[in-house]
């Protein structure tokens, strides 16, 4: 049974929706920028290998890819 998974909108994201993706896996996470700024991560072999700015628009495709490909999902 395929379970639901949280992903990026289609253009920029809240902290809220980054944080409810980052909640699903071992190897993604938040990162702070400068100001109201911040990033969404995937780490993979232990380097920050794909990353989405929440103001980027277009960005969340790759990073959304990214996890579906390499994202380590927590046990649920």
């Amino acid at each position: 049974m395929n379970e639901a998974r949280a992903v990026l909108p289609d253009d920029t994201f809240t902290r809220e929706q980054a944080e409810a993706v980052a909640a699903q896996y071992t190897n993604v996470v938040t990162e702070e920028g400068p100001g109201a700024h911040f990033r969404l991560v995937l780490l993979h072999e232990g380097f920050m290998t794909w990353w989405a700015w929440n103001f980027e628009q277009g960005s969340r495709e790759e990073i959304n890819q990214a996890i579906k490909c390499y994202g380590i999902r927590k046990p649920q």
